[in-house]
């Protein structure tokens, strides 16, 4: 491709670099095949874009119609003859944008008709006429080439022209009627049925490269044939906005006062998305399926900017919200939900975690929720639904981190779950920390590393605090079944602790339930012998007798040999289990 600038002798090489760039740039790509088609069509419209001439609109659809044949032509003798592939690809792709620019043309031709009570047969019979010309030549140069485009990807390209063509054809009848449902769904439903059809392509992402193979190019895959169908998706976007300004029968005073949003574009993103996810899948490639889990954001995206004023679009979005049941921003939400399900069914990696945010954000979104400003108090039940997943998938696949935001969200779950005005109101944070503090030891035990070590400890020390914590409040005997929490609790966590720390052998949390044993005897000793004392007067006096004959025996022990020992054994089990 260089030799236009490099085959030349010594003395003529004195180009400046920038210069030889820019030439080798046009060399290569060469962009004057888009300069002309874009200059044809321009003067085609101005010299012929009356739709109240019928002559016009002959020598509209003739000129368009013979220069797509002198594209189509011209890229047969470039692979035919000069073997130009690079250029042929270029023209090939205009010829599709040929086909393209021609469905569009005609929308003014089938609104004037309509508008002067006419039957718009010249946009009816233009339309048809284009259509069986892009079927027909696209045949006809695939043959020519000799190039191969399976049937995987023959129908939906001929599925996609049809809906090009014949979409503003079925709007045509609801043409008097601009602010009927039949129009309005009609303009929104034009991106997602065009989502519809693109899915159709998920038998050609799922069997990749090999669909393509020996295609008669130079051209590998996924470029060819990807970049026919990224073409057409490009044009989704901007043909439903044509649609909305040019077959939207209603008073426009700015470009901006027309139906369509951003929103609109929501449901062709999802289809773009599955099958970008598909081709993630097949060709293992985890970067691909990463940009898959992401997309959902930016649909999101979509669904909250670009809100505005104007009546036609307001009218629209209150008929979208009250007939689907929520605003785009939680449908949105909901959809992404739905595609995560989706991967983990597929069984991506990491899809199980979009879900749970998915599941997580509509706890703070209501169906009346329009954007980030307008969100709710959080429900439980999505929080908790998305905790408890990514709990169980947390142990399963030996996640720590994952069941730590589960053990936090499922505390937040509680908290909400429980009414502000209900019995159970005043004890909601007590119920969320002992969720956190058992999640906490269940990580420890299922866990092996040096973090789960560290939650175990800690998890047991604010046990012990807890019910050193419960055991410093007065208590009095149980007189009845309510007493008698503050007198069990302690010794209930006491009991956990040590089936705890003998089941792990951890010898902090032996020694941990030891001191809480300990307090709690303490404590409830103290009760019993204060009641004592007004039944004993001399109850002092036998207890410090008791306390100095233990004293005594100690003694005696240390004196022998035997307390020593005993404190050298037991160090030495402690050594061991650490």
């Amino acid at each position: 491709m260089s030799s236009c600038i490099d085959d030349r002798p010594q003395s003529e090489s004195a180009w400046p670099g920038e210069a030889r760039s820019a030439l080798r740039w046009i060399c290569t790509n060469n962009p004057f095949y888009a300069i002309s088609a874009a200059l044809f069509l321009a003067g085609l419209w101005l010299s012929f874009g009356d739709p109240e001439s019928a002559e016009d609109t002959t020598a509209l659809m003739t000129g368009l119609a013979g220069y797509t044949l002198l594209l189509a032509g011209t890229a047969c003798l470039l692979v035919g003859f000069a073997k130009v592939w690079d250029d042929a690809r270029t023209v090939l792709l205009l010829v599709v944008l040929m086909f393209l620019a021609t469905s569009v043309t005609f929308d003014h031709t089938i609104v004037f008709d309509i508008g002067r009570n006419e039957h718009p047969i010249r946009g009816y019979l233009c339309n048809t006429i284009g259509l069986v010309l892009a079927i027909s030549l696209s045949a006809l140069v695939l043959r020519v080439v000799k190039l191969r485009l399976p049937t995987v990807y023959r129908w939906p390209y001929y599925l996609l022209l049809m809906f090009f063509f014949l979409y503003p054809l079925a709007l045509a009848p609801f043409l008097h009627a601009p602010r009927g449902d039949g129009m309005m769904w009609g303009l929104f439903g034009f991106s997602t049925i065009a989502g519809l059809i693109f899915l159709s392509l998920l038998p050609a992402v799922r069997r990749g490269a090999e669909a393509v193979r020996d295609n008669g190019s130079p051209w590998p895959w996924p470029f060819y044939p990807w970049s026919l169908f990224g073409l057409l998706a490009l044009a989704v976007p901007g043909r439903a906005i044509l649609l909305c300004y040019s077959m939207h029968l209603i008073d426009v005073h700015d470009l901006y006062d027309m139906t369509f949003g951003p929103y609109f574009l929501v449901p062709f993103g999802f289809a773009l998305t599955v099958l970008l996810l598909e081709d993630g899948i097949v060709t293992r490639h985890a970067w691909v399926q990463a940009g898959a889990l992401f997309a959902p954001i930016g649909m999101v995206v979509l669904s909250v900017f670009g809100h505005r004023g104007e009546p036609i679009y307001v009218e629209f979005l209150q008929r979208f919200i009250t007939q689907l049941g929520g605003t785009p921003f939680s449908l949105t939400l909901l959809a992404s939900a739905i595609f995560y399900l989706y991967a983990i069914i597929r069984r991506v990696s990491f899809a199980l975690e979009g879900f749970t945010a998915s599941l997580a954000a509509l706890a703070f979104v209501a169906p009346g929720t329009m954007g980030l400003g307008d969100l709710v108090t959080p429900r439980a039940e999505p929080l908790l639904v998305a905790a408890t997943l990514l709990f169980a998938v947390g142990i399963y696949r030996r996640g720590l981190w994952r069941c730590l935001f589960a053990s936090l969200a499922l505390a937040a779950g509680i908290v909400l779950a429980i009414p502000l005005d209900s019995e159970l109101a005043p004890y909601r944070w007590i119920l969320a920390f002992h969720v956190v503090v058992g999640a906490m030891m269940l990580m420890g035990a299922f866990f092996d590393d040096d973090f789960a070590y560290a939650l175990r400890f800690i998890a047991t020390s604010l046990i012990a605090f807890a019910a050193v914590g419960v055991m410093a409040a007065p208590i009095s005997l149980p007189a009845d079944l309510h007493s008698l929490v503050p007198l069990l609790y302690p010794l209930g966590l006491a009991v956990l602790l040590t089936a705890y720390g003998g089941f792990l052998w951890h010898p902090p949390t032996l020694v941990l339930a030891g001191i809480v044993v300990t307090i709690w005897i303490s404590v409830i000793g103290w009760q019993i012998y204060r009641i004592g004392r007004q039944a004993v007067v001399g109850l002092d006096y036998l207890a410090i007798s008791l306390l100095i004959f233990g004293l005594a025996i100690a003694t005696s022990l240390a004196k022998s040999g035997h307390l020593s020992r005993g404190v050298s054994w037991l160090r030495a089990r402690f050594v061991r289990a650490e």
